[in-house]
C-alpha cells in the first residue's frame, strides 16, 4: 500500500487496524487501538522500523506491521 509518510513530530489518529488478530492484540497491549493518537519519531529508513510515541511511550514497529494501521493526520 502506497502511503504518505508522516514527518517527524507529526501527530495522527488511528482510524482502522487491519492486521491479523495476534498483531492487533499486541498493539492493544501497547495502547494502540482505534482512536489512539500517536506522534511520529525519527525513523532511519535503513532500519526497517517505524518509531512512534503513544501515551508517552516510544515504540518501534516493523514497517509491515505499521502499514496495517490506517491513520489520518490531526
Amino acid at each position: 500500500m502506497a502511503r504518505e509518510r508522516l514527518k517527524e513530530n507529526e501527530r495522527a489518529i488511528i482510524i482502522e487496524l487491519s492486521g491479523p488478530t495476534p498483531l492487533n492484540q499486541y498493539l492493544l497491549i501497547h495502547g494502540i487501538t482505534v482512536g489512539t493518537v500517536f506522534t511520529m519519531n525519527y525513523s532511519p529508513t535503513y532500519s526497517g522500523l517505524i518509531n512512534i510515541t503513544v501515551g508517552g511511550k516510544m515504540l518501534s514497529l516493523r514497517r509491515q506491521d505499521y502499514q496495517t494501521m490506517d491513520w489520518t493526520r490531526i
